[in-house]
């Protein structure tokens, strides 16, 4: 016999829950630990969209300005229009993943069928045809670019609503988000020793238009293999996940009502924005990262290559540091700790050398140190984010009796790619406003081409003003108050309600 169902909207998980229909039933499979062989083939997964994003958010804008000749304005708008196309995009697979029927279950025929398209685009997209100008340029690099979206979309909305449904355990969840960010750790330094170490080193090595072209496909091979394994290698576990729920309705209309109930529940909406502006602000400081290792700090590729190294050491560490005080703190206080340690790392090195604190020779070592904070605290807000988002869907769960994991990480895939969407989208703008010249196919072998206010400004705005926005992010995170006993309730209401 049905019981009537009470619900607070308003997020009071302290409501009583009644007996409904569970859209997965394997609850018991979903408790039990998870085996490490799939933790491991789930987690290479991450880098699918961590070498693609490599190349996005730290080459791409100083290869379409630099390298290609195209301005900062036109590259920036390319990178922003295609974000706008990811606005619609990601929530789209998100719904359809969630409402996907197959043998293979909701996820995976999604994983497999995006890993093609995205390595021919991102290979495509950094080997843009010489000569090509004008409109004909910026067309080219907006359709590559859009192509390596959809298809990214189609792979990591899916891939991450998975690592939500792989488990109900509150601790476990953050074990999952951890073996995520460590080959997340592999994919950055893969592709920081391609492009630093082998295609791109040397003097002017930054500046070879025909090293981009292997870097690409270099990559694409790499992303795969990531692929194949991520999916295949948890093909096994598919029984812990729930089913699709019964569809109702037009499907548009029932997209749209969907993203509406999303938006309903207060924990959804202060961990997208929170990690909305965060990604914005690292997208600023990373497209213009390349622009200032070269001409602010004026650093040659192999010192690049160790500053980059040494973030993805910190991220490492980072994993680490909140795997051991996750029973001690809650996820959002590691988040909030992470987050503050990138705005300092972001505001201090470029302010000591504008203010004269430091001289230009004491650069690379302060960037180094900088660089190992800045992963430690990119890896603890990445960890408290999406474990916490994990939560938010149970929570969700408890409030509208169902699951949209899909919808809730298309939220999470989205604001990332803010990095490369808005965030690339305001550097390039930047870039033309500071009068940032482009099209210097010489960089290293002409800096007195760049105005000293010019190089000044770049400075001021990829360290301070970008730590600026990373303050915002704080503010808004500060309103998110669901804690481990929240999650508790949450689970033991859901429980009564499965056994029911």
């Amino acid at each position: 016999m049905a019981v009537e169902v009470t619900r607070d909207v308003s997020g009071d998980i302290s409501a009583p829950i009644p007996s409904a229909r569970e859209s997965g039933a394997n609850h018991a499979e979903r408790s039990a630990k998870l085996r490490l062989g799939v933790l491991t083939a789930y987690g290479a997964g991450s880098m699918v969209q961590d070498t693609a994003n490599f190349g996005l958010n730290n080459l791409l804008l100083f290869y379409l300005t630099i390298v290609c000749g195209m301005s900062g304005a036109a590259a920036g708008i390319a990178l922003g229009i295609a974000l706008v196309v990811d606005a619609f995009i990601d929530p789209l697979v998100g719904s359809l993943s969630d409402n996907s029927r197959s043998r293979h279950g909701r996820r995976h025929p999604w994983m497999l069928a995006s890993a093609i398209p995205i390595v021919v685009a991102f290979a495509m997209l950094f080997s843009v045809p010489v000569g090509l100008s004008g409109f004909v340029l910026f067309a080219y690099a907006l359709t590559a670019l859009m192509a390596v979206r959809i298809g990214m979309s189609g792979f990591t909305v899916p891939f991450i609503a998975l690592g939500a449904e792989l488990s109900d355990d509150y601790a476990e969840r953050s074990t999952i988000v951890a073996s995520r960010v460590l080959f997340s750790v592999v994919a950055g330094a893969v592709g920081a020793f391609l492009a630093f170490g082998v295609f791109l080193k040397g003097v002017g090595g930054l500046t070879h238009r025909a090293a981009y072209s292997p870097f690409g496909w270099s990559c694409g091979v790499l992303i795969l293999i990531a692929a194949a394994v991520s999916t295949f290698g948890t093909m096994s576990a598919r029984g812990r996940l729930h089913a699709a729920p019964p569809t109702k309705g037009p499907a548009f209309g029932r997209f749209l009502a969907e993203i509406a109930e999303v938006f309903r529940n207060p924990s959804f909406r202060t961990l997208f924005f929170a990690c909305l502006i965060l990604f914005i602000s690292l997208g600023v400081a990373t497209a213009l990262g390349l622009h200032a290792n070269t001409y602010f700090w004026k650093l040659p590729s192999k010192v690049i290559l160790v500053i980059t190294l040494a973030y993805f050491v910190g991220i490492l560490v980072g994993v680490f540091a909140a795997s051991s005080v996750g029973g001690l703190l809650e996820k959002r206080q590691i988040a909030l700790i992470g987050i503050s340690l990138l705005g300092l790392c972001q505001l201090v090195p470029a302010s000591l050398l504008i203010l004269g604190l430091i001289p230009l020779g004491a650069g690379p070592l302060t960037l180094i140190v900088a660089s190992a904070i800045s992963g430690v605290g990119a890896s603890s807000a990445l960890i408290g984010f999406q474990s916490m988002m994990a939560d938010a869907a149970d929570e969700h769960e408890h409030l509208f009796e169902a699951r949209r994991e899909g919808l809730y990480f298309a939220g999470i895939s989205l604001s990332a790619k803010a990095s490369s969407g808005v965030g690339a989208l305001i550097a390039g703008l930047v870039l033309d406003l500071i009068g940032f010249p482009h099209g210097l196919v010489a960089a290293g072998a002409a800096p007195h081409a760049v105005p000293a206010e010019a190089v000044r400004n770049l400075g001021l705005i990829y360290g301070p003003g970008a730590s600026i926005i990373t303050a915002i992010s704080i503010i808004i995170l500060l309103r998110y108050r669901r804690g481990r006993e929240d999650h508790a309730k949450v689970r033991a209401a859901l429980d009564q309600r499965r056994e029911a």
